[in-house]
């Protein structure tokens, strides 16, 4: 028999007691109590853990392991309360990225689970690195043409403003240069009809960026900035010297850059928590 604090029932009441219950905690709760039931290897403790292996799991990446929507969902909005999240999002990049973007590109929608991915670890410095010197294509060049021929709208208006989130940051990243115009055109049709429907700021600054706003262009070039910054700047605390060629890569993570080797041993207390093996 049980414990109390092990009996699936009573584990699932505390998740829905901490959770605003929603549709996808619904669902969410429902999937883990049939699991549970049915007998299968799932544990349910293990799901309520956030990893960076749990998060590939769940999004495809590892073994014969399928997608599944519901339970990457849920690890989501775990993690979005874990402390430990930029070091989590770090360790996810450095070991799945690229298999991430892989399975990106054998998609042909503008939401997908692995679009979902990489719109959670796209302000990483491990993601503006992949983009620099890993990327076979443009990504924001793909996004915008999926969006753009999307013969339908998102049914949940929630991942639309998900989708306008990714391709905002990836305008900032890469340029909208690497838009086609003929894309750029049918998205800032579709863009203005969203704005006026919805009113979310991810869609008014994805507008304003197609349509060349000065002011939004000044925040996305902040942004680029802020992401590539770790690359191209000593990541000691007030040292502020810069040019990549001219400084010492961590050849750990390739993340981050530093003026000495006496800089980069001071900095590792702080670097340490999102400093992961990197494939690429």
């Amino acid at each position: 028999m049980p414990t109390r604090e092990h009996d699936p029932f009573y584990t699932l009441l505390l998740v829905l007691n901490c959770f605003t219950i929603h549709k996808a905690t619904i669902v969410f709760a429902v999937v883990l109590t049939m699991s549970w039931v049915s007998g299968t290897q799932t544990d349910l403790q293990g799901l309520l853990i956030v990893t960076a292996d749990s998060l590939a799991e769940y999004c495809g990446l590892t073994g014969d392991q399928q997608e599944n929507s519901v339970f990457l969902e849920r690890q989501l909005g775990l993690l979005q309360r874990n402390p430990s999240q930029s070091a989590i999002n770090s360790e996810f990049c450095a070991k799945y990225l690229p298999a991430l973007v892989d399975a990106y590109n054998t998609q042909d929608t503008a939401f997908s689970i692995p679009m979902r991915m990489l719109n959670v670890v796209a302000y990483l410095p491990y993601f503006a690195r992949f983009l620099l010197t890993t990327a076979r294509s443009s990504v924001c060049k793909t996004q915008a043409r999926r969006m753009a021929s999307a013969s339908s709208d998102p049914a949940d208006p929630a991942y639309l403003v998900e989708t306008c989130q990714f391709l905002s940051t990836l305008l900032a990243l890469q340029g909208t240069d690497s838009v086609s115009e003929e894309d750029k055109q049918m998205l800032l049709q579709k863009l203005r009809e969203w704005n006026r429907k919805y009113q979310r700021q991810q869609i008014t600054r994805c507008l304003k960026q197609l349509e060349g706003d000065p002011e939004t262009m000044v925040m996305a070039n902040g942004l680029k900035q802020h992401c590539e910054k770790s690359l191209s700047e000593c990541g000691f605390d007030g040292c502020g010297q810069s040019g990549a060629s001219k400084l010492l890569q961590c050849s750990r993570c390739k993340t981050a850059v530093y003026c000495d080797r006496d800089h980069q041993k001071k900095s590792w207390p702080l670097h340490k928590a999102t400093c992961f093996p990197a494939v690429f």
